[in-house]
């Protein structure tokens, strides 16, 4: 008896032990993207007039014009919103007071991506810098986003809602990429192995790693249902699989 509980406490200082270093490994990633995000904001002064000399219009100068200059500028502008939408939606989960909140920018972010982000990717896309493997992989990222988003909300009309947290997360997951896209990117250039190769390659992974990341170690947790008008219930055998 007396083993069988020092056993349990170990194991359960172990478990802790283990949830505190999730939970620092998490909040550092966190600061991370956080200051590449705020980067890229800040980056935006170049674009006010477009600067060829900036890291993203660099050699750009004679094909910045037309339909494309629009999109960027469009892009650029969205994408953040989008992505700070994303994020409030995560956090809330549309519980308690910010329920009311969390519909209202589930909506706004729904009309947001779907006419203003995904259009003006998909035609930044095909302009994309290394050619058609880096243009192929920001169109099927953009493609997925939309997916996930359509998916996120078809769930939730359904009242299907651990599937709709799951779709959510996954739209959240690719539109946060473009942040280890330039993480990444960055990488690469103090490393020294920037190359036409290295962005084609960092286009795919970019958002491909982190999806399956969340695949691996968080989609398929066991979760317990939540109702939004509190009557909670374990999901069913459909539920469990979105």
């Amino acid at each position: 008896m007396v083993q069988s509980l020092k056993r349990d406490e170990f194991e359960s200082e172990k478990r802790s032990s283990r949830e505190l270093l999730l939970r620092l490994l998490g909040w550092a990633v966190v600061l991370l993207l956080a200051k590449v995000f705020l980067s890229i904001v800040l980056e935006y002064r170049r674009y006010f007039p477009a600067d060829f000399e900036s890291n993203f219009l660099s050699g750009r100068r004679h094909s910045f014009t037309g339909v494309y200059r629009q999109a960027f500028y469009v892009h650029i502008l969205s994408s953040p919103i989008a992505l700070m939408l994303a994020t409030f939606l995560v956090v809330s989960q549309g519980k308690g007071r910010l329920r009311w909140w969390h519909r209202w920018a589930g909506r706004t972010q729904f009309l947001l991506v779907m006419l203003v982000v995904v259009p003006s990717g998909m035609i930044m896309a095909k302009d994309a810098y290394a050619g058609p493997i880096s243009a192929a992989g920001f169109v099927v990222l953009n493609l997925a986003t939309a997916g996930c988003l359509a998916l996120a909300v078809l769930r939730a009309r359904e009242r299907r809602f651990v599937a709709h947290r799951r779709w959510a997360m996954r739209c959240f997951v690719l539109l946060a990429s473009p942040l280890l896209l330039r993480l990444i990117a960055g990488a690469a250039i103090v490393t020294g192995m920037e190359s036409e190769r290295s962005y084609q390659l960092n286009s795919w992974i970019s958002w491909l790693i982190p999806l399956i990341v969340y695949e691996t170690c968080f989609a398929r947790r066991p979760r317990r249902e939540w109702n939004p008008d509190r009557a909670a219930a374990i999901p069913t055998e459909k539920e469990a699989v979105p």
